[in-house]
């Protein structure tokens, strides 16, 4: 198994070991799915992964450089990520994304995404180097939506070869997953979105893809930025506060007059520890919430903050 630095990975959901008690449902039919992952080689990067479909006698397989890499079940129903060619100190990232299809009985590959994570450097996680704050925010996302249909089993040491959507296609998934979001979030803070169980039936909290809230911040309008807006106020809500102000920086620049934006991305810059950048934002909607006769329902907390206090 190839999946003991990706236990540290924590950007993902849950990484799921392959053994002989099943932990993951990759298709989403409330059925596991049991897969192992067998190197092609003694100490080489390539691997051959293996999933048993439950419920049927089919299986599926696909080569792939994945390094110390492996799987992981997504945050989305139906569907599972796989990073490649990883290793623990690597600053920059490629993931693989597969959607369960019912109709070929297989996954097919529906998301590229590379970003790089500045805090993984060597300087930082050996060198001793404290973190800079800005450096706990991923960067250079490059997040590619893939044409149908590449599936998981054409996947060799050689290819396959695939092509992208449209920029204007793209924006139309990321909106069809963020329904998938839309639906859940009437559960508030606690609910799937944000918590789920482990093996022995415990509420955890649940790992948020950062690329998929990069993506978000991509599809930001009035239609939808109320939504978004609590959806980055429950990210902060359950200890997400990096991928929060990531996402509220993409509604505080798009809106930059809508008041609670910019109360939650003080709070998150705060909690970060930006309190610079914090203090600013907490004067601006002080300001705000005065002039518009609301001066009454400024939080204390917000008050205390205004000067760095």
């Amino acid at each position: 198994m190839r999946v003991g630095a990706f236990l540290v990975f924590a950007l993902l959901a849950s990484v799921v070991n392959a053994s002989s008690s099943c932990e993951a449902d990759l298709n989403g039919d409330g059925i596991c799915d049991p897969y192992g992952v067998r190197p092609l080689e003694d100490d080489g990067t390539i691997s051959r992964i293996t999933i048993d479909i439950g419920g049927g006698n089919k299986s599926v397989s696909g080569i792939f450089e994945l390094g110390d890499g492996g799987l992981s079940v997504g945050y989305l129903p139906g569907e599972f990520s796989l990073l490649l060619d990883f290793y623990t100190r690597d600053t920059d990232l490629t993931q693989y994304s597969f959607k369960w299809n019912s109709a070929r009985k297989d996954w097919v590959l529906y998301k590229k995404s590379t970003w790089a994570e500045p805090s993984r450097n060597e300087k930082y996680t050996l060198g001793g180097e404290k973190v800079p704050v800005e450096a706990l925010f991923s960067q250079k996302f490059n997040v590619q939506r893939v044409a149908c249909c590449t599936l998981f089993s054409q996947f060799s040491e050689n290819g396959p070869d695939f092509s992208y959507l449209s920029n204007e296609d793209q924006l139309a998934e990321i909106r069809k997953d963020f329904k998938y979001i839309l639906g859940k979030l009437p559960q508030g803070e606690k609910g799937e979105l944000f918590y789920g169980l482990d093996d022995s039936g415990n509420k955890v909290r649940r790992s948020i893809p950062q690329e998929l809230v990069y993506e978000l911040t991509l599809i930001i309008s009035n239609d939808n930025v109320g939504p978004l807006n609590d959806y980055a106020y429950y990210l902060y809500r359950s200890k997400n506060n990096v991928l929060a102000a990531l996402l509220l920086r993409g509604i505080h620049k798009k809106f930059p007059k809508r008041v609670v934006a910019i109360l939650n991305l003080a709070d998150a810059y705060w909690d970060i520890g930006m309190k610079s950048d914090a203090c600013p934002l907490y004067k601006e909607y002080i300001a705000k919430m005065t002039t518009n006769g609301k001066g009454e329902r400024i939080p204390q907390a917000a008050k205390s903050r205004e000067n760095c206090n």
